[in-house]
């Protein structure tokens, strides 16, 4: 690499850095999405940590001292949130939870904007022919329902964890593609856009110094959005059966909760796996939205 690319590269990574830098310095600024910002740090920290923290093993069947399996027991404070109809700490598996469900969030959500992202800055920039190729599959992508298809391809792929997160990504990313193609049609029209035209830049260049980081804010936004969306479709195909029942997720708890029969006795074990599906989603949500909002995050380039 000449020294004049590796110079252009250093400073784009640069600029890269200290607009996310910036970013979450700001939003941590903010009430709004301060506490959403600690949230989603704290799951992060316990994906990592949470195996090596848990009082018990996510499988582990637990005896009482007459050698009887601890079944659908109430909370107490050796098990503070119960125990399930087959002796599991419900403590320890929601713990071990949080690993596939931010697995699950940042491969989807990264898949989803990835393949959106690609397909609507490709397609608004270049248009002609390329933007009608793109945007018939995307209207394509837009036809298939998203649980019976992703019930087909389970299918033929195998019924796994990352397989079932794989397909959400494969399917949930038509939304933001026509959203960022709109925003892309707008921004090349603009002087600065047109100014680089003018002085022979290529289109790949164009795209890396001026188009993506005028659409960085809305990119964000639609991966905080792709997160909630891969951690709800996940949970919603755990539940049916649809993703490996053996990765303990907050939905695969929520499905042996339900099919147990203690549902209703044991709030705990449904209850609280619900409450942290949606407190993560709305989390992911709110920073999102807080990126989307305030033209502080990210730096307009022109």
């Amino acid at each position: 690499m000449s020294t004049g690319v590796r110079e252009r590269v250093d400073l784009y990574d640069n600029y890269i850095i200290r607009n996310l830098y910036n970013g979450v310095r700001h939003l941590s600024s903010k009430k709004i999405t301060l506490l959403p910002l600690l949230y989603l740090t704290l799951l992060i920290v316990l994906a990592v940590m949470g195996p090596y923290i848990t009082p018990y093993s996510y499988d582990e069947t637990l005896y009482n001292d007459e050698g009887e399996v601890l079944r659908a027991e109430s909370p107490s404070l050796s098990h503070p949130l119960g125990t399930t109809n087959t002796g599991q700490d419900v403590l320890s598996r929601v713990i071990y939870g949080v690993q596939p469900t931010v697995v699950t969030g940042l491969l989807g959500g990264a898949m989803i904007i990835s393949i959106g992202l690609t397909m609507g800055v490709v397609s608004g920039y270049v248009g002609g022919l390329v933007d009608s190729v793109l945007m018939r599959i995307t209207d394509i992508a837009y036809s298939v329902p998203l649980i019976p298809f992703a019930i087909v391809l389970l299918t033929l792929l195998g019924v796994g964890f990352y397989s079932s997160v794989v397909v959400i990504g494969l399917l949930l990313w038509r939304g933001n593609a026509r959203v960022l193609r709109s925003q892309v049609l707008q921004i090349k029209q603009r002087p600065f856009v047109r100014a680089a035209k003018a002085t022979g830049a290529s289109t790949p260049r164009i795209i890396v110094k001026h188009i993506l980081p005028n659409v960085a804010s809305m990119a964000v936004l639609f991966f905080a959005l792709g997160i909630g969306y891969s951690i709800i479709a996940q949970a919603g195909l755990a539940f049916i059966g649809a993703s490996n029942p053996f990765v303990p997720s907050w939905g695969v708890m929520i499905r042996n909760a339900y099919q147990s029969g203690y549902m209703a006795e044991q709030l705990g074990w449904s209850l609280i796996p619900g409450l942290l599906i949606s407190m993560t989603v709305l989390s992911a949500f709110l920073i999102g939205r807080g990126f989307e909002k305030d033209d502080k995050a990210f730096g307009e380039a022109g």
